[in-house]
């Protein structure tokens, strides 16, 4: 049976009263803010300590890569455990035998799940062979490095790497050497994020609060700075993602706060998240960052959907892009949370914590809509309504 939320947004769109791309957009919105701990699916807790980042594949969304302050990786195929409650590892690079520090970044090769790469306090990017768990090239920026993110496009081979240094630094997994050098505040860089559409865009954040945007293909590479002159978060970036459209840039602070920024007008702050928590300073544990998490909505190429944010507390925010509103506060671990990814084309959130575990959020049967209904939301679709309607 559906909820009384949904049944609502379907009669609106019946009668007329709510155009298609409102409804779809509350329905959206219903479903990823009724997220619950999964009650027929967990992982199997295979770290001794916090884990620090979570990466599920783009080529299948079937694999889940998690690593974090024990130095291990561990590799979850989620669809290996359908007929047990409990999902185990498949693969692990087992603590010690791959990064001498904490790992604070994990990420998959976007075109395949051939290959991942991580990034460490131990001052190296590293690239690995995902059947083998085997290295397979190694990247020495001889300090620790907080973030490194691959363009989901897939047109190029090049890793962006934000470190304790005053520069972002692209190294070429193809040659195996770096093939550029940004220059940021001298803070050091936090956070990295590849535009989603346009190959050559990066985001990049630092702990003094910093927000650019580079075009890597131009001369000094950048495009310009976010903020009117001043810095995106008084307390530093801790997270950097871009929505599925591009056009907007998603940031979230030490300030505790998330703010949505233009791509085309980064002079102007579109929506602004105040932290929801009086003097509640974000503790993301060493690695000083966080994964943050996009769902959009099916088949909606205009950005639509929600963002979630690990909060420094226990909990993870669900935030409309559209509004800038809370929809829920997910709170499931018993220490700060400190990432998230989302399994796109399933419905599944993943987040991980300093408790070490790695928890499985899904929307409960009583919250998704009828087929009934789903079938009226199809039938009242008008071809006259632009896709932005509101």
């Amino acid at each position: 049976m559906e909820s009384e939320p949904v049944a609502r947004i379907v009669r609106a769109r019946a009668d007329g009263s709510a155009q298609a791309a409102r409804a779809r957009r509350l329905l959206a919105a219903g479903a990823f803010g009724a997220l619950a701990l999964a009650e027929s699916k967990r992982l199997a807790r295979a770290h001794t300590a916090a884990v620090h980042s979570l990466a599920v594949d783009a080529a299948h969304g079937r694999f889940l890569l998690s690593a974090g302050a024990d130095t291990s990786v561990q590799l979850y195929d989620l669809e290996a455990g359908s007929s047990a409650r409990q999902i185990e590892p498949v693969q692990r690079i087992p603590a010690g035998a791959g990064h001498s520090r904490i790992v604070s970044s994990v990420a998959w090769y976007p075109v395949d799940s051939g290959l991942f790469t991580t990034a460490s306090f131990d001052g190296t990017l590293r690239v690995w062979d995902a059947a083998t768990m085997a290295e397979a090239c190694q990247f020495d920026l001889e300090c620790r490095v907080h973030c490194q993110a691959m363009s989901p496009t897939g047109a190029h081979a090049l890793v962006a790497a934000a470190s304790e240094s005053a520069h972002i630094r692209l190294g070429d997994l193809r040659t195996g050497a770096f093939a550029q050098t940004l220059p940021i505040h001298r803070s050091g860089g936090t956070a990295v994020a590849w535009s989603p559409v346009s190959p050559y865009i990066l985001a990049s954040g630092t702990a003094a609060g910093g927000l650019k945007l580079w075009d890597i293909r131009q001369a000094g590479g950048h495009l310009h700075a976010f903020g009117d002159g001043a810095d995106a978060h008084p307390a530093g970036v801790c997270g950097l993602l871009f929505a599925a459209d591009g056009r907007r840039l998603v940031s979230s602070g030490a300030d505790a706060g998330v703010r949505f920024w233009g791509v085309d007008a980064p002079h102007s702050l579109l929506t602004d998240v105040p932290s929801d928590r009086e003097s509640m300073s974000r503790r993301y544990g060493a690695a000083g960052r966080c994964d943050l998490a996009i769902a959009a909505a099916p088949g909606d190429e205009a950005g639509v959907g929600v963002v979630f944010c690990p909060n420094g507390d226990t909990t993870v925010s669900a935030i409309d892009i559209a509004s800038g509103r809370r929809l829920a506060a997910l709170d499931g671990h018993f220490a700060p949370t400190l990432c998230a990814a989302w399994r796109p084309g399933h419905a599944e959130l993943y987040t991980g914590g300093a408790d070490s575990n790695v928890l499985v959020w899904c929307a409960p049967a009583r919250a998704a809509p009828s087929e009934e209904a789903t079938g009226l939301l199809v039938d009242t679709w008008s071809e006259s309504e632009p896709d932005g309607a509101p």
